[in-house]
């Protein structure tokens, strides 16, 4: 019986984490949702709760279109906790005109509002309470009538802060605001940066670690070198003064994961207080179950000297405890069961994973898919982009091991425990396993037989 570890919508299509907190005891996690086929459309929030960040409870539809403002979509955004309240933001979309054909997708572009609402408990969302907080923009205003998105609220020094995703012309660029009850929000300033070439800048999440700030977001277009998907997620260092309400770019952007089918990660504290990102992996085509779109493992975002570190988080690392031989682990593989591999590399090094090669040379780890992801483009949102095949991380600094785990549809590779990461979709896996000069290979399955995860299809 196939069982699938990763976070996947209740059905049809799922894009963006949203509203990723934990509240109350639980961990709870909003996605972009489109509830009536396995293609992006008018714009639900889904939800889901776990008390462990591994077993994910179904919990049916939190947001839906309801008020005139966000007739035709509830757009990504992000919870807080104010007052034992849950407050939910989000971005309100209304079509500039519809297509007769299909009311689902946009006619002649977006208008776009930031709205809020304010849960009781986490669980009842009425709708009735919708706000609009932040008006739709003017062309001759500081943000994008309608590609201005994706609010993140944070407290800092007892103010709360937002951060929009926007952009001015055709250059990506962020809105800050700040509020003193998280109600009634006053615009602060812009964040720009020409060293970042790329459109609206999506999903930006600003947080602070060890003291310094950071900035993850992901950018329209940044990736050009045309074997990919245009859009990927980066990090940059930032310095933020929030008695100024001012922020600035300091460093250049990474990839946040460089197998480049990740996008809009999205961070919270977890309950210890430790800073953990997840994020929406692309899948080109649907499962066999019509479910398409899924989330990364949650991962533990650390600072060393000053770069970004995204490590597995340790609820995941400590399931994978059951020491596998290397037939056990290829039955594994065989009935669609998630496998972790540890190894360290030498030099040439060729590893085959049911068809999915990973090799190591000049001090880089290189990846391929191409047996086991035959598509070569994608449609996402209306437009097609190119599927990328071939993937290699920088050079590797601290070392040459690699944890990597398998999942139905997944791979995720964590060199050096958390100085890269590389993650690909894949599809039909095979089930023998092939590796050649390298040291200290291991295989470990999950901790129990017969795992059971609620909200699991059958």
């Amino acid at each position: 019986m196939a069982v699938t570890l990763h976070f996947l919508p209740r059905d049809h299509w799922m894009n963006d984490p949203n509203g990723f907190i934990y509240y109350r005891g639980k961990y709870h996690i909003f996605y972009q949702y489109f509830p009536y086929e396995s293609r992006w459309g008018t714009m639900h929030w889904g939800h889901k709760t776990s008390t462990d960040l591994v077993h994910w409870k179904d919990e049916g539809i939190a947001l839906y279109p309801s008020r005139d403002f966000d007739r035709n979509g509830c757009f990504s955004g992000s919870a807080i906790e104010i007052d034992g309240k849950m407050y939910l933001y989000y971005t309100a979309i209304v079509y500039a005109s519809m297509d007769p054909a299909n009311i689902h997708v946009s006619g002649s572009g977006l208008i776009a509002c930031q709205a809020m609402l304010e849960s009781p408990d986490g669980m009842h969302f009425p709708a009735e309470e919708k706000r609009i907080i932040i008006p739709t923009f003017s062309e001759n205003e500081v943000g994008h009538p309608g590609d201005t998105r994706d609010p993140k609220v944070w407290q800092e020094r007892e103010q709360y802060f937002m951060v929009l995703g926007s952009r001015k012309g055709e250059q990506g660029n962020l809105l800050l605001y700040s509020s003193r009850d998280g109600l009634h929000w006053q615009f602060a300033s812009v964040v720009s940066d020409e060293r970042i070439k790329s459109h609206t800048w999506e999903c930006p999440d600003i947080f602070s670690i060890d003291g310094e700030h950071y900035l993850i977001m992901s950018p329209i277009g940044i990736e050009k070198t045309g074997t990919s998907y245009p859009n990927q997620s980066v990090w940059t260092k930032l310095s933020f003064d929030p008695g100024k309400k001012q922020a600035k770019i300091l460093s250049h952007p990474r990839f946040i994961d460089y197998g480049m089918d990740l996008y809009a990660p999205q961070s919270t504290l977890d309950e210890k207080g430790r800073r953990i990102v997840m994020a929406w992996m692309r899948m080109p085509r649907p499962l066999a179950d019509g479910r398409i779109g899924m989330l990364t493992f949650p991962r533990l975002v650390r600072q060393k000297e000053g770069d970004l570190r995204f490590g597995l988080h340790p609820a995941v690392e400590s399931l994978f405890t059951r020491v596998l031989q290397k037939k056990q682990a290829e039955d594994v593989l065989r009935d669609q069961r998630p496998l972790k591999i540890s190894l360290d590399l030498l030099e040439g090094a060729h590893i085959d994973i049911g068809g999915y090669v990973i090799r190591f040379y000049q001090e880089k780890v290189y990846t391929d898919r191409s047996k086991v992801l035959a598509i070569e483009r994608a449609d996402l949102f209306g437009e097609e982009a190119q599927v990328g095949k071939e993937f290699c991380t920088p050079i590797l600094q601290d070392g040459r091991h690699l944890d990597i785990y398998v999942d139905a549809n997944i791979i995720e590779i964590y060199v050096n425990q958390d100085e890269y990461v590389l993650s690909n979709i894949v599809y039909d896996l095979g089930s023998q396993i092939l590796a050649q000069d390298v040291e200290k290979i291991a295989y470990f399955g999950l901790d129990t037989e017969e795992p059971v995860y609620e909200g699991e299809k059958k």
